[in-house]
């Protein structure tokens, strides 16, 4: 699980380096394709609860990214993520003072990791304040949402990037080449299955209102 979320990251991070000739790229100084195979994105999480923690240990050992920023509703938090991170207070901010981080040019991009409803919001706010954004997964809970947040993130001049995986995995990639070479025939049916055990019966996955309904 760790070495997966290891490489996610390593993935995701290259991916939005390779997005940064526009304008407001997403490594300052990023002038040529030598310096941006050196560059280092920035990160600020914001949301900094399980899952996050996770994209935080796996960022330890990535080479393309640095988290340099904590944002959070329960300023409590902060006080941990600066210590167990190395992450200066300068760079830490709550909901309400997200905006100011538009003035810190210590921080590329703002990854958002909280539940999915209020994705939409975190994301258009960020963009506004110049800031690359990463979404995690899924996107959000419309396609009205979705698109809100396309048109924010290209209305603010800056990159929008999904933490969705799958589609640059190995073996993802050799299925696909089987389909399209006809190696499986007509296909008739296809079926995936992938899920875990929710635990707590009270926590936002289990509320429609902040998770979206469904899987």
């Amino acid at each position: 699980m760790h070495t997966s979320r290891r490489v996610f990251i390593q993935k995701l991070t290259g991916s939005a380096l390779v997005l940064s000739a526009m304008p407001g790229t997403l490594v300052a100084g990023c002038a040529n394709s030598s310096s941006a195979e050196n560059a280092v994105l920035r990160v600020a999480i914001l949301g900094l609860g399980d899952y996050a923690t996770r994209v935080a240990n796996a960022m330890r050992s990535c080479q393309k990214a640095k988290l340099v920023g904590a944002i959070s509703g329960t300023p409590a938090k902060l006080p941990v993520w600066q210590s167990r991170y190395n992450i200066p207070s300068r760079n830490c901010y709550n909901y309400q003072t997200l905006e100011q981080i538009k003035d810190n040019p210590d921080i590329d991009a703002v990854y958002v990791i909280t539940p999915n409803a209020t994705h939409k919001d975190f994301v258009i706010r960020a963009a506004k304040a110049g800031k690359q954004v990463i979404c995690e997964k899924p996107m959000a809970v419309s396609p009205e949402q979705a698109q809100e947040m396309v048109d924010a993130c290209k209305a603010a001049g800056v990159r929008l990037l999904v933490g969705y995986r799958m589609h640059f995995e190995p073996k993802t990639l050799e299925v696909i080449r089987m389909r399209k070479a006809g190696e499986f025939g007509k296909i008739r049916f296809f079926q995936g299955l992938s899920g875990f055990v929710s635990g707590d019966p009270h926590q936002w996955r289990r509320d429609p209102k902040l998770s979206g309904g469904g899987a």
